[in-house]
């Protein structure tokens, strides 16, 4: 089918009367930390030399393949890779501690984006292990975050768990203090089901408040809800594949029953998706510029430009936090090329 007859068809189809956007949405304090930090990296070294990073800086393809064009190298944690001396870049993500020692036995110039919200579970699961506590952290096998927080302490200190069948097959030794920390993009809904879980198994385990969920991962859920309590049919979600924030944020939609998806470009929306639908909920991950979500909100207006677009307000008051640029590395790296 040609592309005219495929719009055609479409829009026979189309039935969508608004377009609802989430009031919290897009990149939050470490994004932004992160981003801004590659950026004036990129613009310092102005491409006389690779910048290294150790993975994806945020999990959003759009903003990476900018990152790349401007000569950022996504080295996968292949030190291999990297010759001594390089401009290395920690992603937002956190690193576990090998990789700071192998920055330092090369003699890396260092710029750590680590979001600082990570470094705080970091921080509490080391203490936690100095005190002489097991730690259970609920989090995501593989992702890089989950990977950098378990490596913070002795294999036999810390405990992975991914789901409440893992609770009912943990056992906890007596005379032992337990506590417990999550991976910060969680669902929160999910954490809460964990939480329940350990406590009806272990009445005497100490589970802080929110144990380490980032405070733009819960309000963006909540922002969800508020979405899917205004009665949408459909729900999208900017964000890339391997975000693993923005999956949640799908999945909310997918467990009320509507339908959902999650893209990163107007292109890889199927306006047949909407068929039938009337209220299309529109959000995007923590990740995700505003500048990546417009354009798939424009893709509808192509079809319908007189569906209003109603931007709801924030469902919890966003404060502006300040998360602090690693501003000594960059200078360092400013006397580099000065």
């Amino acid at each position: 089918m040609s592309p005219e007859n495929s719009a055609s068809k479409e829009n026979s189809q189309f039935t969508v009367e608004k377009i609802i956007v989430a009031g919290n949405r897009g990149p939050c304090g470490g994004v932004n930390m992160a981003i801004g930090t590659v950026d004036q990296v990129l613009n310092i070294v102005g491409g006389r030399e690779d910048v290294f990073t150790n993975w994806s800086i945020v999990h959003n393809d759009p903003i990476l393949k900018e990152f790349q064009e401007r000569g950022l190298v996504v080295m996968d944690n292949d030190w291999s890779k990297v010759p001594d001396g390089s401009i290395v870049l920690f992603s937002a993500h956190g690193v576990p501690p090998r990789f700071r020692k192998i920055a330092e036995e090369r003699n890396y110039l260092v710029i750590d984006t680590s979001c600082q919200l990570v470094t705080r579970v970091h921080n509490l699961v080391k203490k936690a292990e100095k005190e002489g506590k097991h730690v259970i952290y609920i989090g995501k096998k593989g992702h890089p975050e989950t990977i950098g927080v378990m490596e913070e302490v002795q294999e036999e200190n810390i405990t992975l768990i991914e789901s409440q069948t893992d609770v009912q097959c943990l056992k906890i030794g007596t005379g032992v203090d337990y506590i417990v920390y999550s991976q910060t993009t969680l669902m929160t809904s999910e954490t809460d089901e964990i939480e329940e879980a350990l406590r009806a198994k272990f009445p005497d385990i100490y589970i802080p408040d929110k144990l380490g969920i980032c405070y733009a991962t819960f309000n963006r859920q909540a922002a969800v809800k508020g979405l899917i309590d205004s009665g949408i049919d459909m729900l999208i979600v900017v964000g890339s594949q391997q975000s693993h924030n923005s999956e949640m944020l799908r999945r909310m939609g997918e467990r009320a029953g509507i339908n959902s998806a999650k893209l990163d470009y107007p292109k890889q929306l199927n306006l047949n998706w909407l068929a039938n639908s009337k209220r299309v909920g529109f959000t995007s991950g923590a990740s995700v510029l505003d500048k990546f979500l417009k354009p798939v909100i424009n893709k509808v207006k192509t079809i319908a430009p007189n569906v209003p677009v109603v931007y709801q307000q924030q469902a919890v008051e966003e404060r502006d936090l300040t998360f602090i640029l690693p501003q000594e590395s960059i200078d360092r790296l400013k006397a580099r090329f000065s």
